[in-house]
Order: structure tokens, then C-alpha cells, then sequence
């Protein structure tokens, strides 16, 4: 059986945001003009002008004298019109972050920009995305770059296990919630822009929405930034939506009251196996149907504990729904044996396996279907697993999997059918249990 990840005293060391000033120009410097001028893209993060939330874009750009610049494909687009009510912004370029200021350009000074972009970019390009767009904006850095790593998912960390143990400094608790909070702003650009990632997320509302009624008052255990939590609370009476992570319970929060779904979803900031504070918001109800997508419970090294607590919170007959991610993935192993990479074909055989969040490298516990399956055994019948996705690669994968083309579609609905069957049900990237609790 997979062990859980012991739980000590210390965490991984944070990177420092805000580092002081000398490390600034080692940062800055480690930058440099070379990488602004080669790569072909930035990331830049607005508010949103109504919501409030982060309003994140992929644009292509120019760097000259001293200043990023971009142009609007039109007018009226979301990042330019946030820009325009305020003018401050972050540009991220890999793993470099800087605080911005926004002005548009025109006359002279936009037909340089414009004129650089023909040439990093191509007439051709610029003419088909740009000919209408009298749009230029110049992001102007308020200070030297600060570095912050973005998620590199699995396979992407940079620490080992034995490493970690060494440099952490605080509680494992601790170093997933600062893992996260670092990651809250971009986790709902990340997640939309891979397509796997959607996919998975749109299989694992299904088959919840499946089992509820109209009527039903949910639990939700590892909410993160809530895109899941506002999907289903249309579909319900309501919602609790918990997190171990305080920027992820803030910005679900920002999105209920900008979405008009006070009353419909409860944010709070709790741990997973801090279940039995939720009775006070119940106040003496049960729940029919609870949940935890995306490997949630990946993160919980007191998993028996959650399972006693969640039991006693669901009513005789209750039904759980959860993914968590697998120790063997097929469709990993078929992978990276096709280029011939034998000895990433089962990278999860260790564990725990280190995964990046955040820029962050934090340790989770992956479970064969049999071990997951045994823990709850003892308060709940295993109804259903289903390999998510069956067919399909994991996340980290995506780019090549869209290479297949049109054949994805096939992949797809193949996917639908055989992921249910065993034994391929056991094997994907995660496996959505149905778990019912045993009256």
C-alpha cells in the first residue's frame, strides 16, 4: 500500500517575492536584454475593470528602450480596457515577474512599435492580426524584475523528496498552502489553456451532475480557485467549498460576489481533514453528495482521518465523489516508450512524487485504485471507477496529444466508453471514484 506523507515540523523554504535589493540586479541582470528580445511571448495580468478578478492574456510584443509594447488585435479588448480604467499590471516572461505601468501610444511612437513587430514577427503575421488595430501600448517596469517560477506539473519538479526534507522550515500544511497561494493568480489561465486539463475537468462535472438533484446542498473538498464551484452551483441549491488555500478561498470568494452567488457557495479556508469544523455551518444537517476534483487528495497525509470525518458528515447512503491521481498511468508509460524514453515510463513508482506548483516543489502521495479503494473501505462501497482520462495522456503531455489532429475526436469518444471498463478504468492519468457510504 502507497504510505501517506509523513507529516513533520517543517516546509519547503519559500522563494522570496520581494527580494532585497542586491539579489534584484543579480535577477534582472540574470534576465537580460538577450532573453526580452528572443522570446515570443508575455504574459500580462490586469483586474478586471468590473470583477475585480485577475484577467490574464498571452500577447506577442517588442522591447525598446527600456519598455514592453504591445498591440491590440481591436479596440475594445478585455486587457486594454482594463488597462485604461487603471493603468498597473505584471508582465511575466518565464520565470521573471515585473510591475508595470500602461499608456497608449500613438503617432510616431506607435509606428515604431509596429514597425518591430514586422520584423521579430513577420509583415505577413502583423498585417493579418494587426493592419485594423490602432491600439499600442507601452508597458513601462516601475522597478527591477522579481523571480517567481511558474507550475511546471508533473515530471517538472526540480526538487527530490530527500532534498525537500532538508531545506523545509514550517509544516507540511504549510508548504502546499504557500505552494498554492503562489499559484492562484495564473491556475485558472494555466488550467484553460491546456486542453487536457479542460477536458478532464469537464468529465469530472459530468458525472457529478449526473448524481444530484436540484435540491442538494454540496460539500466540496479542495476547491482551489472555485471554476468548478460556480459550474455546479448552477445546477443546485448550494454549496461549502473548502480549500487549504487562502489566496484560492480568495479569489472563489471575489468570483461569488461578482457573479451575483452569495448564498449559493460558502468558501472557506480549511484543510481536508479539518472536515469536523464544517458542523458549525452545517448546524446539525447532513450532506447527500460531496466532492474533490484534480487530486485534491493528493495533498492530504491524514487521508484515514478524512475518511472518518467525511463519513460522519454524509448522511446513511451519502455519496462521494473524487479523483485522485494514479501511481500507473498507461497512456504515460505507451508515451514515453514510443520515443524511446524507457526510463520515464513509470515515473510515479516512488513515493511520494514531487510535483511543482507555483514555481514550487511540493511533495504528494499517488495511490494504486486497490490502496485508495482499501482506505475507504472500512465506511464506504466502491460504486464506480473510471480512469480520467483512459485514453488520453496526462496533462503535461497535452501539446503532444494535439498533434493528433482530427483523430483526437475518435480518441475522445473512445475515451467515454472505455475509460468505465476494466481493467483501463485503473490505469489513467487520475481515477474518479464513486464512493457510497455504507449505511
Amino acid at each position: 500500500m502507497s504510505s501517506p506523507i509523513q507529516v513533520g515540523e517543517n516546509s519547503i523554504e519559500d522563494a522570496k517575492l520581494n527580494p532585497e535589493p542586491d539579489q534584484r540586479r543579480q535577477i534582472a541582470a540574470s534576465a537580460g536584454v538577450d532573453q526580452l528580445l528572443r522570446t515570443g511571448y508575455i504574459r500580462l495580468s490586469t483586474k478586471g475593470r468590473l470583477t475585480g478578478l485577475p484577467h490574464i492574456v498571452q500577447l506577442r510584443y517588442t522591447w525598446m528602450n527600456g519598455s514592453f509594447h504591445a498591440i491590440s488585435g481591436s479596440p475594445s479588448s478585455d486587457w486594454v480596457l482594463n488597462l485604461i480604467k487603471r493603468p498597473l499590471a505584471v508582465v511575466r516572461i518565464s520565470d521573471f515577474l515585473y510591475e508595470v505601468t500602461a499608456e497608449v501610444l500613438g503617432g510616431q511612437g506607435a509606428d515604431s512599435v509596429k514597425d518591430q513587430f514586422r520584423r521579430k514577427y513577420g509583415r505577413s503575421l502583423v498585417e493579418r492580426w494587426y493592419s485594423k488595430s490602432q491600439m499600442v501600448v507601452r508597458l513601462t517596469p516601475t522597478g527591477t524584475c522579481v523571480k517567481r517560477g511558474g507550475s511546471a506539473g508533473e515530471l517538472g519538479a526540480r526538487s527530490t523528496f530527500g532534498h525537500w526534507k532538508k531545506t523545509r522550515a514550517g509544516g507540511y500544511y504549510d508548504a502546499v498552502a504557500r505552494a498554492f497561494d503562489s499559484a492562484a493568480e495564473e491556475y485558472d489561465f494555466t488550467i484553460s489553456h491546456n486542453y487536457i486539463n479542460t477536458w478532464i475537468r469537464r468529465r469530472s462535472i459530468e458525472v457529478l451532475l449526473s448524481r444530484v438533484e436540484p435540491d442538494d446542498f454540496l460539500l466540496e473538498v479542495g476547491c482551489g480557485t472555485g471554476a468548478e464551484s460556480v459550474e455546479i452551483a448552477r445546477h443546485v441549491r448550494g454549496l461549502i467549498a473548502l480549500d487549504i488555500s487562502q489566496a484560492m478561498v480568495e479569489l472563489l470568494s471575489a468570483k461569488v460576489r461578482a457573479r451575483g452567488l452569495e448564498g449559493r457557495i460558502l468558501p472557506l479556508r480549511l484543510a481536508a481533514s479539518d472536515l469536523p469544523k464544517v458542523r458549525s455551518v452545517l448546524a446539525g444537517r447532513k450532506i447527500r453528495v460531496a466532492y474533490s476534483f484534480n487530486g485534491a487528495l493528493n495533498c492530504e497525509p491524514r487521508i484515514s482521518e478524512f475518511v472518518s470525518h467525511l463519513a460522519d458528515l454524509l448522511e446513511p447512503g451519502g455519496t462521494f465523489i473524487c479523483s485522485v491521481r494514479n501511481t500507473l498511468c498507461l497512456t504515460e508509460a505507451f508515451a514515453h516508450a514510443a520515443v524511446l524514453q524507457y526510463a520515464r515510463m513509470s515515473p510515479r513508482k516512488r513515493q511520494p512524487t514531487m510535483v511543482s506548483v507555483g514555481g514550487r516543489d511540493i511533495p504528494s502521495s499517488y495511490y494504486s485504485t486497490r490502496d485508495f479503494a482499501e482506505i475507504f473501505g472500512e465506511r464506504f462501497k466502491t460504486e464506480e471507477m473510471i480512469a480520467l482520462p483512459g485514453l488520453l495522456p496526462p496533462a503535461y503531455l497535452n501539446d503532444y496529444y494535439l498533434r493528433l489532429g482530427s483523430l483526437t475526436n475518435i480518441v475522445e469518444r473512445l475515451d467515454r466508453v472505455l475509460s468505465r471498463v476494466f481493467p483501463l478504468n485503473r490505469y489513467g492519468d487520475q481515477t474518479l471514484f464513486v464512493f457510497r457510504k455504507i449505511a
